[in-house]
């Protein structure tokens, strides 16, 4: 299977030596329409990142994400387990549930648009550092067992299941 990821997210700091953990992430441009009766109208535009291992989508605003089109540093690269339309799919169901934690949200209403065409295939970078890894975008710290259940489908209450 070819790769299509290509580049890797902007590092939010000098990222230095490795070891990194290189997840496939989907970038896809979304654009939401909001109206309701308790809030105001608005139109809003948004990078969603849908990670392509466990699914778990971020928006984040446009300007905020930049990809580097420089070859990826040397490491672990995982598998994509989400493919491109589901990727898609993800991005606009995560724009529908904004705004929808607080009571008004019953009163409000979104209308989504995601654009295909400029959805990117890159690679977002972990740095691992002892029993901890960090996000190189968002320079988040995360114990590395926290990470490893998100990855293999959030399997965090103790019982692992699967052939063996």
């Amino acid at each position: 299977m070819e790769n299509i990821f290509r580049g890797t997210l902007s590092p939010a700091f000098e990222m230095g030596e490795g070891p990194f953990v290189l997840i496939p992430t989907y970038l896809v441009p979304v654009e939401v329409f909001s109206r309701g009766m308790m809030t105001r109208t608005s139109y809003s535009f948004y990078t969603a990142l849908v990670d392509a291992v466990s699914g778990s989508v971020s928006l984040h605003p446009p300007k905020a994400i930049l990809v580097d089109e420089s070859e990826p540093p040397e490491g672990k690269r995982l598998e994509p387990k989400v493919s491109g339309e589901m990727a898609l799919n993800l991005a606009e169901d995560a724009g529908r549930s904004m705004g929808k934690g607080k009571w008004t949200a019953a009163f409000r209403y979104n209308s989504v648009m995601v654009d295909r065409e400029k959805m990117k295939p890159t690679w977002r970078v972990w740095k691992v550092e002892g029993e901890t890894m960090i996000d190189t975008v968002t320079g988040r710290h995360e114990n590395v067992g926290t990470l490893v259940a998100a990855i293999l489908g959030g399997c965090s209450h103790g019982v692992a299941t699967g052939a063996g």
